[in-house]
């Protein structure tokens, strides 16, 4: 039996998280058609093109590239969609309502507000462009152009070719024609109510008919007056220029480095490295690049070396509405100092196998210094950050994630220290600069310790394991109340205090597991037998990752005994830093295929492994 790979109630976690960031979904609801109420009006014409780009951003994870509902997110999930942006939906769509909606949230269908009350706003002008967005997207060329041609000969004589009411027989109509460029008249207006002005009869100017078709067209046209209409494939054509720049500064000292080379790297959405560029920059530290006809989906990061050690920016794209980019660089001076290194959370997580359990030790270390630790040999090759691990572990593994706690990669090019492990990779300064996972297993029957010590101060720990006989004897460790999660696995949380530096942390384990799981999944009770101990996908199953997540809910819901508080999931700069590290390991790793350091299927693996969190934190970062 592999004790390395548990994934049951890792899948139904993540299946949890997946289905809540669906619940964020922007569902645009229906207004009655023709209702009237005091119209909320933009203070300058909306604009469908930027609209559709931060539709893209934004919406498009859960609505689809082109809002037939079909987005990534709602089909992983497997969730009902949301209603397709298409003629029937537009026609009874109201600029005013959906302003509001998008911006106030509609709690009844799980839609946030995307206004003022958002943790991650929309400002008016986005708002409003992505009311254009949607009528583009539910609204075809063709129709505009066929809308376009009836207007020019059945309307234009009196409302103007521009809409403003000023065509040549306006001056005799009665009543006087409507100005269709003042956005009063349309944005309290749905396309039926529109149509149903028009019906025969009801305006004495209208001494003409039109089939059903003209008529939807030229209103699909007219409305154009009061919004910037745009062709969704225009998203696709290239960026005839585009500037990216910035500066290169020196965050341990602050000096600006001049006539330094700089780097730009151009990655497409499969994440393939598409474009590289070299400058120098000036003696003020700045650097510039020029781009012409570049696609608009292309990710940008600028890099550069200092110290033997790699650095860059954030990642961003171009945009038609601001085709320029500031990518900033900060290096760092590197240090063998580790006073700065502390851990920031350490958490243990325990599964019951068989006759051993698996303890998954989750670090978050933190680099408080302005300069970045390379361990205390000054060579990273030699080791940086360290850990030690009990005697008599087994199995042993590392693992590192970029960016945020869904999955893991593989770290397997630690080194052994005199006194434990060490992680090779330098620490950049920054909460949260290096997410580690320890996993191992040890031997266990009926009781046992598990020490070792940890070599930098840490804030906080926790102990997770399954309410099933066994528990946590010694102290520091405080029980808390257990906890319930599924369908009925309850779990044991204990909460420690902080550890100096140089400390032993024991964890004294009592008792034998009383509840397991067979191989098919099904609880059985345990007959003091070591052989049926199995908990290989059981309900039991408790991932280190998914512990993780279980854990921050546990601490929501608890409102008595917890001191210790907990952020909600990473802001949106958090999550681009993560994106960036991802992005530099996807192009580290390619070198090293290309070098011939890893074979093929070592390279495909990791690479979708990280694809697939890039993915998720970009997905995370248009939903938030």
């Amino acid at each position: 039996m592999n004790h390395s790979s548990f994934p049951v109630i890792r899948n139904r976690l993540l299946i949890f998280a997946l289905v809540s960031s669906v619940s964020l979904i922007v569902l645009l609801l229906l207004p009655q058609v023709g209702a009237a109420q005091d119209p909320v009006l933009p203070s300058a014409t909306p604009e469908a093109l930027p609209g559709l780009e931060l539709f893209a951003e934004r919406c498009a994870n859960c609505h689809g590239e082109t809002g037939q509902g079909d987005g990534a997110l709602i089909q992983q999930a497997g969730q009902t969609a949301p209603m397709p942006f298409d003629a029937a939906y537009i026609s009874a769509a109201m600029p005013s309502v959906m302003f509001q909606q998008i911006t106030n949230g509609e709690a009844a269908v799980g839609m946030p507000p995307f206004g003022p009350a958002s943790s991650n706003p929309i400002d008016d002008a986005g708002r409003w462009n992505l009311v254009a967005a949607v009528y583009s997207l539910a609204t075809s060329p063709e129709s505009v152009s066929a809308g376009e041609a009836v207007y020019s000969t059945e309307c234009a004589a009196c409302h103007g070719d521009t809409g403003a009411g000023d065509g040549p027989d306006a001056a005799t109509t009665e009543p006087p024609a409507p100005a269709l460029n003042d956005v009063t008249y349309w944005f309290n207006r749905s396309n039926e109510t529109v149509i149903a002005d028009l019906a025969p009869g009801a305006i004495p100017a209208h001494t003409y008919e039109l089939a059903e078709a003209d008529l939807r067209a030229v209103v699909d046209f007219a409305r154009t007056f009061s919004y910037g209409y745009a062709n969704p494939a225009a998203l696709n054509e290239p960026i005839p220029v585009g500037i990216i720049s910035g500066s290169l500064t020196n965050g341990t000292t602050g000096e600006t480095l001049g006539e330094t080379e700089v780097s730009l790297r151009a990655f497409t959405p499969e994440f393939e490295e598409t474009l590289t560029l070299t400058t120098t920059t000036g003696i003020d530290g700045n650097f510039r690049f020029d781009v012409a006809d570049v696609p608009p989906n292309w990710i940008y990061i600028a890099g550069a070396t200092f110290g033997g050690l790699n650095f860059s920016s954030g990642a961003n794209q171009l945009s038609r509405e601001s085709a320029s980019l500031d990518l900033p660089i900060t290096v760092f001076d590197k240090t063998s100092d580790p006073a700065g290194v502390n851990i920031g959370q350490l958490h243990v997580v325990m599964e019951f196998v068989e006759d051993v359990v698996q303890v998954s030790q989750l670090y978050i270390v933190n680099n408080a210094e302005d300069a970045v630790f390379v361990g205390t040999t000054g060579d990273p090759a030699q080791g940086v950050v360290e850990v030690a691990i009990p005697e008599g572990a087994q199995n042993l593994e590392f693992l590192r994630t970029f960016g945020g706690m869904q999955s893991f990669l593989p770290a397997n090019d630690f080194v052994q220290t005199a006194r434990g492990w060490a992680d090779p990779m330098p620490l950049r300064p920054g909460d949260g600069a290096l997410t580690l996972l320890v996993r191992y297993t040890l031997p266990y029957t009926s009781g046992m310790s598990i020490a070792h010590p940890i070599f930098y101060p840490t804030a906080t720990s926790t102990i997770i394991l399954p309410d099933a006989g066994v528990k946590v004897a010694n102290s520091p460790w405080v029980e808390q109340e257990p906890q319930a999660f599924g369908q009925g696995e309850t779990f044991l949380n204990y909460l420690g205090p902080g550890v100096p530096a140089g400390e032993t942390i024991t964890i004294k384990l009592e008792g034998r597991p009383s509840l397991v799981t067979d191989t098919s999944g099904a609880t059985v009770a345990n007959r003091d037998q070591t052989t049926e101990l199995l908990i290989g996908g059981g309900a039991l199953l408790l991932s280190a990752v998914g512990g993780i997540f279980l854990w921050r809910a546990w601490q929501k819901r608890s409102a008595a005994g917890d001191d210790e508080e907990w952020d909600e999931e990473p802001a949106p700069e958090a999550q681009v830093a993560g994106a960036d590290e991802l992005l530099h390991a996807i192009a580290d790793l390619d070198n090293r295929f290309e070098a011939g350091e890893i074979d093929e299927a070592t390279y495909q693996a990791q690479r979708a492994e990280l694809k697939q969190q890039l993915a998720a934190i970009w997905s995370a970062t248009a939903g938030s």
